[in-house]
């Protein structure tokens, strides 16, 4: 389980998770659209790195999170 949560950012339509086994193999494992100031997005991945990344309605990315080792 992932929680996403970006103070003022409005324009954030999904949250998508990137996991990988180090930063460089990072890939989409998961998304859903934001649902209030934080968002759960569950996900079914064993890869020890993670980063969630905003996306826009168009799909554009707004920013992303640092990789974290878990």
């Amino acid at each position: 389980t992932v929680y996403a949560s970006w103070n003022g950012a409005t324009e954030v339509a999904t949250w998508e998770v990137l996991a990988g086994r180090s930063t460089g193999s990072l890939r989409s494992v998961g998304s859903t659209e934001r649902d209030g100031f934080e968002t759960t997005v569950q996900t079914r991945s064993q890869e020890s790195h993670v980063a969630v990344q905003a996306r826009d309605p168009s799909r554009q990315v707004l920013g992303r999170s640092r990789v974290l080792v878990v």
